[in-house]
């Protein structure tokens, strides 16, 4: 699961680069789902990668809660928004990878991710190319989890 796909860049890239993976790349913008269909139909992708237009918190509180080994996200939003929207969506062992600056690493490193999701970091990690972070599902999430927009909005996640 690409989290906030935008054109598809980077689901589009992990598709290619892992020839036996399927991949859904969601997002919340009609306009942006176009560009990544686009994308996809470009690079011979389409029998494994979909492109969805949905809400993400949507998703983990319906079909796609518990249904995923992995996601990804770039610039998906605040930390606690993309915490409690995309980590519900991995089942028992998934991880989510994000790209993170110094200070969304050190935002991801505080909040309370066992406590409040089941999840824990597992890992970050710099390349030329980027500084990243993983965080690994090990429990259950909490069945409150995504709450709506406006309670996340209220009080983060952390």
């Amino acid at each position: 699961m690409d989290c906030g796909t935008g054109a598809g860049v980077l689901g589009v890239l992990l598709a290619l680069e892992l020839p036996g993976s399927q991949w859904r790349l969601v997002d919340a913008r009609e306009r942006r789902c176009e560009m990544a269909q686009r994308a996809v139909a470009a690079t011979g992708l389409t029998e494994r990668v979909t492109v969805e237009h949905a809400l993400v918190d949507e998703m983990a509180r319906a079909d796609g809660r518990g249904g995923y080994d992995g996601a990804v996200a770039r610039s998906f939003g605040p930390v606690p928004e993309l915490a409690e929207c995309a980590l519900p969506l991995l089942n028992e062992g998934g991880t989510l990878v994000v790209s993170v600056s110094a200070s969304t690493a050190g935002r991801w490193q505080r909040m309370p991710l066992a406590e409040r999701t089941g999840c824990e970091i597992e890992g970050a990690w710099t390349t030329p190319h980027g500084r990243y972070l993983s965080v690994m599902r090990f429990g259950p999430i909490p069945a409150d989890l995504p709450r709506r927009r406006s309670a996340r909005r209220r009080c983060p996640l952390g």
